[in-house]
């Protein structure tokens, strides 16, 4: 099974996010630095929005709520949980492999 272009995006996204938070990279400036990498401008844009709804006070679940075609419901949760449990080195290595499996859109 062939991954689909959007999946592949997402799945270099959450690892990028977790080698730099890991590095400790803090999570504002991790989301500067993947969506300055980024080579799809529409992504790149929803990675930018996303930056400056959290800078403004929004969780990164609230965020990323607000693209639904972009981030399925169940990424979307597990993002709430890593920011309510601190779990984020798991529950990040848990979306990459979901997604690079299929379990996630």
């Amino acid at each position: 099974m062939e991954i689909s272009d959007k999946r592949n995006r997402h799945v270099r996204f959450w690892k990028k996010y977790l080698r730099l938070t890991r590095g400790r990279v803090p999570a504002l400036r991790a989301l500067e630095v993947i969506g300055s990498e980024e080579t799809d401008s529409s992504f790149c844009k929803v990675i930018n929005s996303i930056r400056i709804a959290m800078e403004n006070g929004a969780s990164m679940s609230e965020a990323m709520s607000e693209y639904p075609a972009e981030f399925s419901p169940s990424v979307v949760e597990l993002v709430k949980m890593a920011g309510k449990t601190g779990a984020w080195d798991d529950i990040l290595e848990e979306i990459a492999n979901g997604l690079s499996e299929g379990t996630f859109d």
